[in-house]
């Protein structure tokens, strides 16, 4: 099957739609995590029964200032180095698609999209912060609620929004997105057990602290996974292992490190994910979200730089396989993560993998934008 906007569109519309985005929405504003395709995974490395503890926490602090960091800036700093970046703009041009498209579909069916995102970044929400200034008849909804201080639940999800005249002399749904922060986000912070949303994330603050502390930067420790990386796991992690011994780093400070970065309610990129409980129950909250959606009659799940590599998200994905009436958009970056897709969901009927002509097109976000039927002016 030919996939143009016209058939998109009428394949999408009055269905309950949803998107599934990762990490390769944002790249290249933020690098991808991959050592490269020819090495062990991060998260391989990280979960390996070999390595020691002080190369881990070098890992961490490696994952923290390549990507945590220039991704926590405050919004002013934001805006200042991004705001006209082209990844940026295309978020922008994504929440566009959704009002227009939400604003045209009729009132037999809930106006509303859910997003479900493995991204730390701040992207989604300070592009819908630009576009609610001038659409304010648009609800989108992340999961918090508060005035001062809000809290995030997933019992703040599924909520209709309605829009009166002055008189009450009419009604009309709001048009809804919904963001599920899969994996966490830099905007939120632990606090009596709940999390909150804060864009302010001092957290971030302590943890460089602690790392300019031990007197390392992000060169360094660029250079030592660089010169430990190895085609082979084990030997990966034994070289890391023999690098980062001869660093003689501070054990003490070292364990600063990790007790503030893990104040941080993420989901961090190895088999053993979770720090705070909190954050284990909100992963299994929204996953459980994710697993409803795609189990809805009429539903669609449109999936755009996501490699699959979370094995919960991946079953709960391949169990909703089994709904006849599910149907799936895998968009692929490259023809060798095309192929990965195939081997894994290739025996599927009720999935479209894009693009077609993935030798002389890559599904990137001009590539989604242009399915959707955004221009790219």
């Amino acid at each position: 099957m030919i996939v143009e906007f016209e058939v998109l569109d009428k394949l999408i519309r009055g269905k309950n739609v949803n998107f599934l985005i990762g990490a390769g929405a944002s790249v290249p504003m933020y690098p991808s995590l991959s050592f490269g395709k020819e090495f062990p995974s991060f998260e391989d490395v990280a979960s390996h029964i070999n390595i020691s503890k002080q190369a881990k926490l070098v890992l961490y602090i490696y994952y923290f200032l390549r990507w945590i960091e220039p991704m926590g800036v405050s919004g002013e700093e934001f805006r200042r180095k991004y705001s006209d970046d082209k990844v940026f703009l295309n978020y922008k041009k994504l929440i566009e698609f959704f009002y227009d498209y939400l604003q045209c579909e009729s009132n037999e069916t809930p106006k509303r999209i859910n997003v479900f995102s493995t991204n730390y970044d701040l992207l989604f929400e300070r592009a819908f912060d630009d576009f609610l200034f001038n659409n304010p008849l648009i609800y989108f909804n992340d999961g918090s609620r508060g005035v001062f201080t809000k809290y995030v639940s997933n019992k703040n999800f599924y909520l209709n929004v309605t829009h009166s005249g002055y008189n009450d002399n009419y009604r009309r749904e709001v048009p809804t997105v919904n963001l599920f922060k899969l994996h966490g986000s830099l905007s939120w912070k632990l606090f009596k057990e709940r999390i909150i949303v804060s864009e302010k994330n001092d957290i971030i603050i302590k943890i460089k602290e602690f790392i300019n502390e031990l007197n390392i930067n992000l060169k360094q420790v660029d250079d030592i996974v660089t010169n430990s990386k190895n085609e082979d796991v084990n030997v990966f992690v034994e070289t890391l292992n023999r690098n980062v011994s001869e660093l003689q780093l501070d054990d003490e400070l070292l364990n600063d490190f990790y007790n503030a970065y893990s104040e941080l309610p993420i989901i961090n990129p190895n088999k053993y994910k979770f720090f705070e409980t909190v954050s284990e129950q909100h992963y299994y909250q929204s996953i459980r979200s994710f697993s409803y959606e795609l189990e809805r009659k009429q539903s669609i799940l449109i999936v755009f730089g996501f490699s699959f590599a979370d094995e919960h998200i991946r079953d709960i994905f391949e169990r909703s396989l089994l709904n006849p009436e599910l149907q799936v958009i895998l968009i692929s970056y490259d023809e060798e993560g095309q192929k990965v897709m195939k081997e894994l969901f290739g025996g599927y009927k009720n999935i479209t993998f894009l693009p077609e002509n993935i030798n002389n097109c890559k599904g990137d976000f001009n590539y989604l934008l242009s399915l959707l039927g955004v221009t790219n002016e």
